[in-house]
């Protein structure tokens, strides 16, 4: 697929993906008026009202969000950010203990450390957590000598900024688009288009002038400020060469297989995002939290005071009731007119109890949707547990991360090679190595389960001195272990041989030479 050049906006082939991806921001980022025009200015809502009886217009109409507010009256809703946390927890499961990235040539570790220290782990962290409520990322590496003049910036897009061309699950082609400019209904878009023609990568750009739902015609990148300086990268054909034999960017699903397009061409190998199916426990979340919230509201106490109890203003004033004075005097009333009920004190109660019990079960029906147990998000307290008993618990959440670890390690790996390839076209550094990716356990054992461990098999025979100083330090290189265990064996009483020492009870010298015996009388003759 060449590099759009007009039509609508986004192409009509992905504008199931894009309508999901509106609606996944907006529990993503958790504005309310977002979330109000997702649910009711999509064009499904504007029907007779006859419809909204049934079908998905009046199932929707029927959400906290579906269903516009009151004229005249204060909109109490109020949304509990779940969908974000639910992602920074799909993140921090896979990130949290960042992977080890090992290279055979020193060089190229060298390189991957540089890489790391420039904040690897943190585009990592960042694309996956974009990656749960979209349901793909991508990864690729940016040449800028201006930010950075010696080396590759690492950068991640999200999928609802992207066009792709997925074949049997392999990313053939890409094209990423940014607003460079919008304004009175005028929409200015920058397409980046990767691909590889002839065995060569290539980016081609182009500047659209357009509309909110349509692409627009192209422009040149001179025509704004902010793209005019690739017009100075590009040929004749508004195409940079990558250098590469290879697509420069590395797609990254969440999960699958997809439900949603499953059976659509085009969308059917895009990842599955946590939020599928997740939008209606959202919703009922934040129905009940804004009950919740009402009934505080409505439990401030309230005093209903009988008429005749009013004091008067003066003519033509009214009456009033001071419900912050202490002390009456007789009440200035018209004889007969003291009779009848006195103060009516209401108080509602706060039914907290059933509002927390709904809420902690729609949280565990939303995370087991997304794969998560529900105690990854703390949700049984801060009990110290083993690490053992942290992975009974969180068996669910440790199933996921492992399905993750599958997609990303691979990937992983496939970009930093990437990166290091694109580094030593433009700057010289060395060849490029696929490294060995491994993640980590994510459960970190207490020093107390550590020294139990390390006194079990110390007990058993079964580990040396410094398998056991490599279990307590992780963290240490070889010259440490080395130094460690040799202060040890210096600090470790001198071990006397079990066969020097029956010898010795026998009577022999520690040098090993026989002790000096009496000799035996010859016996007797007969």
């Amino acid at each position: 697929m060449p590099i759009p050049t007009s039509g609508a906006w986004p192409p009509p082939a992905h504008a199931p993906a894009y309508t999901a991806y509106r609606t996944w921001d907006a529990w993503y980022t958790g504005l309310p008026d977002e979330l109000v025009k997702v649910y009711t200015e999509r064009p499904t809502a504007k029907v007779r009202p006859s419809q909204l009886a049934g079908g998905v217009v009046g199932m929707l109409s029927r959400w906290l969000w579906g269903s516009p507010p009151r004229a005249g009256q204060r909109d109490t809703r109020l949304h509990v950010p779940v969908p974000a946390d639910l992602a920074a927890t799909s993140a921090g499961l896979l990130f949290a203990e960042p992977p080890t990235l090992a290279c055979d040539n020193a060089e190229a570790q060298e390189a991957v450390d540089r890489l790391i220290e420039h904040g690897l782990y943190t585009v990592l962290r960042h694309g996956a957590e974009i990656g749960s409520a979209l349901g793909d990322v991508y990864l690729r590496p940016v040449i800028d000598r201006e930010v950075a003049p010696d080396r590759a910036i690492a950068t991640a897009v999200p999928a609802d900024a992207a066009i792709p061309v997925i074949r049997w699950g392999r990313l053939v082609e890409v094209t990423f688009w940014s607003t460079v400019h919008e304004s009175s209904g005028t929409v200015l878009r920058l397409l980046e288009h990767h691909d590889v023609v002839n065995g060569a990568g290539r980016i081609t750009y182009a500047l659209h002038h357009g509309t909110a739902d349509e692409l627009g015609r192209a422009i040149p990148l001179t025509e704004h400020p902010d793209v005019a300086h690739l017009a100075e990268l590009v040929d004749e054909t508004s195409a940079q060469a990558t250098g590469l034999d290879r697509l420069d960017v590395v797609r990254i699903p969440n999960a699958g297989p997809n439900r949603l397009w499953r059976k659509l061409g085009p969308l059917k190998y895009h990842g599955r995002s946590d939020m599928d199916g997740n939008e209606p426990v959202f919703d009922q979340i934040d129905a009940v939290w804004t009950g919740w919230m009402g009934d505080i509201r409505n439990a401030r106490g309230r005093i209903t005071v009988p008429e005749y109890m009013l004091q008067s203003n003066g003519p033509g004033q009214g009456a009033t009731w001071d419900a912050d004075r202490e002390v009456y005097s007789a009440i200035n009333a018209m004889p007969g007119q003291q009779t009848g009920t006195g103060l009516t004190v209401t108080q509602f109660a706060i039914r907290h109890v059933e509002h927390k019990a709904t809420i902690d079960a729609l949280m565990e029906v939303a995370m087991r949707h997304a794969g998560l147990s529900s105690q990854t998000m703390g949700e049984e307290g801060d009990v110290a547990v083993t690490a053992t008993e942290v992975q009974a618990r969180e068996r669910h959440s440790f199933v996921t991360r492992g399905d993750r670890i599958t997609a990303w390690a691979p990937a992983l790996a496939e970009y930093v090679e990437l990166h290091l390839a694109l580094e030593r076209i433009n700057f010289g550094g060395p060849d490029e190595e696929r490294p060995n990716v491994e993640f980590g356990d994510s459960v970190t054992e207490s020093p107390e389960q550590v020294a139990r461990t390390v006194q079990l098999l110390a007990a058993a025979e079964a580990v040396s001195t410094e398998t056991k100083v490599r279990m307590v330090h992780p963290d240490w290189d070889d010259e440490q272990v080395r130094e460690e265990v040799d202060r040890i064996k210096g600090d470790a009483p001198p071990v006397v041989e079990v066969g020097a020492s029956l010898g010795a009870l026998a009577g022999n010298h520690p040098g090993g030479e026989p002790a000096d015996e009496a000799e035996e009388e010859p016996p007797a003759e007969e």
